[in-house]
């Protein structure tokens, strides 16, 4: 990063933070059914839903199977074309996609990610919000939980970055090197937690556009600047979104559910991709 993308992100960071903190009382944030705060009862609750998650495999049922078997299709299909993607993305690079890509990639950096979440618990405090502050700790659980699966991930598997130049179908298992552990992507699964996290935990659908939005940016950078394949990216994004989800599923209480919501469910007797609408 230049001397002069630094002032720039030094001028918006603060700012940006205000906005947020400011803005806290009227996003739309579900009421939390319990007084959510980071204390040792949080740290608790923390543990078990890493240890529900973790071996959330072990009893999955059929429209958990079946939403696997939608994902792992599209990273297999994009498997296909990760080359041709890359070698377009590499053609089509300049100053200016340079630039936007060095400021997209702070938004999955798990240092910044903490930062919002921080922001985001302090606006709770401001508004004494239970769903603000209940937003921001399960936040930070899903950025901790996806990030750590995704480093395990990432060492066994030992897929080569692109710009290592050896394709996208070499692996190098249980390599702790840097160049091998392509696959899936950290960013793209640290900024697709807390934008699904944020998504659950709040009504608006403009939010959830936005969050989803910052996280594809995030994927988009990590392409850009040749650190991940795009079946990475859609790899470590649904990583995000799977464990956030599950970690919102455990403390969802009595909420109301999302306005819309889209499942899918395979198995031996039924098959069915549902479009919920609750008013």
């Amino acid at each position: 990063m230049t001397g002069h993308q630094r002032q720039i992100h030094r001028r918006l960071t603060g700012p940006a933070l205000a906005v947020l903190i400011l803005a806290g009382g009227y996003l739309g944030f579900a009421q939390a059914p319990e007084d959510y705060r980071l204390n040792k009862d949080f740290l608790a609750a923390f543990g078990r839903d890493f240890a529900a998650v973790a071996t959330s495999p072990l009893h999955w049922g059929g429209r958990d199977l079946g939403r696997f078997a939608l994902v792992s299709g599209a990273i297999l299909a994009t498997v296909a074309c990760d080359q041709g993607i890359r070698d377009w993305m590499q053609d089509h690079r300049s100053d200016s996609s340079g630039e936007a890509s060095s400021a997209f990639e702070k938004i999955g950096n798990g240092a910044y990610l903490l930062g919002f979440t921080a922001a985001l618990y302090a606006a709770g405090e401001i508004w004494s919000s239970r769903g603000l502050r209940q937003t921001a700790l399960l936040s930070v659980e899903s950025l901790a939980t996806a990030s750590a699966l995704a480093a395990v991930i990432k060492f066994v598997v030992g897929r080569s970055r692109p710009y290592t130049g050896e394709g996208p179908t070499t692996f190098r298992m249980f390599s702790t090197k840097s160049a091998h552990n392509s696959f899936p992507s950290g960013h793209a699964a640290a900024a697709f937690a807390v934008a699904a996290t944020i998504a659950r935990q709040t009504r608006g659908l403009a939010v959830d556009i936005v969050a989803y939005s910052a996280a594809a940016l995030v994927g988009w950078s990590r392409i850009h600047d040749d650190k991940h394949w795009a079946s990475s990216v859609i790899a470590g994004g649904a990583l995000g979104c799977l464990v956030a989800g599950k970690i919102s599923g455990r403390h969802r209480g009595g909420q109301p559910p999302k306005a819309m919501d889209l499942g899918f469910e395979l198995g031996p007797e039924r098959q069915a991709l549902t479009l919920t609408f609750a008013f």
